[in-house]
């Protein structure tokens, strides 16, 4: 299984909690998306569902789903989280996540950008997934904002950054904008996150997104 350490080491996104103790000062983007306590609004156990969508010009449009199985964690106040990320061939199989506090869809969807970018480039992960890690630590923006849910327009913060600007080994996502969208009046938090690359020279316009669409109930686990 994998322990919240383990997934920050994984995915290479956010600081350990080694790291965190060293009395470094985390922005507010890091502690927005990663040291904020995402799930303590679930009543577990609950299934988090998000909807996930590519578009891209010239292409059929692509639609798949995510679903988060939240149960309660033998930490007080944590959740033991397995993640079912998108199905068939585009399907990733992530462990589950131990003893978390924030949303690990967070971590997940921005390692799998890191992996689709190392695969369309032909550069490294590692340093495509440094690469976000900074853009959050140190040039991410935060803006206050709304989310429409069912009728109603509930406040939200909005986090963007564009982690490979000016830098030729991205190739055409030197231009690739990352836009999260974080309420805290939504179960789990996390609204929405949405990359989109304009088009240019190598391909035209893509946008991803991946969109909270609801809850279900889960079956309690017989002891």
């Amino acid at each position: 299984m994998l322990k919240r350490r383990g997934a920050l080491a994984l995915a290479a996104l956010a600081l350990s909690r080694e790291v965190a103790a060293e009395d470094v000062v985390l922005s507010p983007a890091q502690i927005a998306l990663f040291e904020t306590p995402h799930l303590d609004n679930l009543e577990p156990p609950v299934r988090l569902d998000y909807v996930f969508r590519r578009e891209e010009t010239g292409r059929p449009v692509v639609e798949d789903s995510i679903r988060l199985q939240v149960r309660a964690s033998a930490e007080a106040r944590r959740r033991d989280v397995v993640v079912e990320f998108l199905t068939g061939p585009r399907a990733i199989h992530y462990p589950p996540a131990t003893g978390f506090r924030g949303n690990p869809l967070l971590l997940f969807a921005l390692d799998r950008d890191a992996r689709e970018l190392s695969a369309a480039t032909g550069g490294s992960m590692m340093w495509f997934r440094n690469r976000i890690r900074r853009a959050v630590a140190e040039a991410a923006e935060l803006r206050a904002g709304t989310v429409a849910v069912g009728g109603q327009s509930l406040p939200a913060t909005e986090i963007l950054f564009r982690p490979f600007t000016g830098e030729p080994r991205a190739r055409r996502y030197q231009a690739m904008q990352f836009d999260l969208l974080l309420c805290d009046a939504l179960p789990g938090r996390l609204h929405s996150i949405r990359t989109e690359i304009p088009e240019g020279v190598g391909g035209g316009q893509v946008v991803e997104s991946i969109v909270f669409a609801g809850t279900a109930p889960l079956p309690a686990v017989a002891q």
